[in-house]
């Protein structure tokens, strides 16, 4: 009798299971949301990356530059720091190029203790280490001139003396320097005419004499995976030492 009287309690719909149906959809579902948060993911690093590309090529343009431009204002003529040489009759600028500078410098030199020190900036155009702009600084052999002028001795020579090889100092400020966009170096005369170097060539000694102002025009693009466009910094740098030189010329 009991087992008459036992009824079949028909299944709740809750308690048959997902459905091939449901199941795709709900994968699509998920699949669709996976990859609109990995879209979202990717573009946020890639952008995050090229802030980071961005802000580290404005602080090294704007290292570079600060650098030239407080080193460019201390050019001097060898005689403007001692009476005792009659014949020191060297031009603040030694060479004028488009991408490379050299002149002397009147820094680290308390009361003419050391004496002017010869500054160079080069930017490689071409090879590995393209792009690579660095700054030579090379004290005179001593602080006292002979009768011609302050002697500095052949630091980069093979075998050259490790007491001239301590005289010169070199580093990198910067790699990324971009040199397809044309010079770095820009010169000026009292006029604001531009001195224009030849090309692969330096600014003539006339030329080089008139020089009261130099233009730097500093691109850098950083070498990593995410490449931005460059930061260009542009700087004109007239040299304190300015009334000096037209003194010179108008002696000339």
């Amino acid at each position: 009798m009991i087992a008459h009287l036992r009824r079949a309690v028909p299944a709740r719909r809750d308690e048959q299971g997902t459905t091939l149906t449901e199941l795709l959809v709900s994968m699509l579902v998920f699949s669709i949301l996976l990859a609109a948060v990995g879209t979202l993911t990717i573009g946020f690093t890639r952008t995050n990356a090229q802030s980071i590309s961005r802000q580290n090529q404005v602080d090294s343009a704007r290292v570079v530059v600060s650098t030239m431009t407080k080193t460019l204002r201390t050019a001097v003529m060898p005689n403007q720091l001692t009476s005792t040489c009659t014949l020191c009759t060297e031009d603040a600028f030694v060479i004028g190029k488009g991408f490379s500078v050299q002149f002397y410098a009147n820094i680290n030199n308390p009361g003419n203790t050391v004496g002017p020190s010869r500054v160079t900036y080069t930017l490689t155009t071409t090879g590995a280490d393209a792009g690579t702009l660095v700054e030579k600084v090379q004290v005179p052999d001593s602080n006292i001139p002979s009768a011609t002028g302050y002697a500095y001795c052949d630091a980069e020579a093979s075998g050259s003396p490790t007491a001239c090889r301590n005289r010169l100092s070199t580093r990198v400020l910067a790699r990324g320097v971009q040199s397809d966009t044309g010079p770095i170096f820009a010169y000026y005369d009292r006029t604001g005419a531009q001195l224009t170097p030849p090309t692969n060539g330096t600014l003539t000694a006339a030329e080089l004499k008139k020089v009261l102002a130099v233009e730097l025009v500093v691109s850098v693009q950083a070498q990593d995976a995410t490449k931005v466009d460059p930061t260009t910094y542009i700087q004109r740098v007239t040299l304190p030492n300015a009334q000096a030189v037209l003194r010179q010329e108008e002696e000339d």
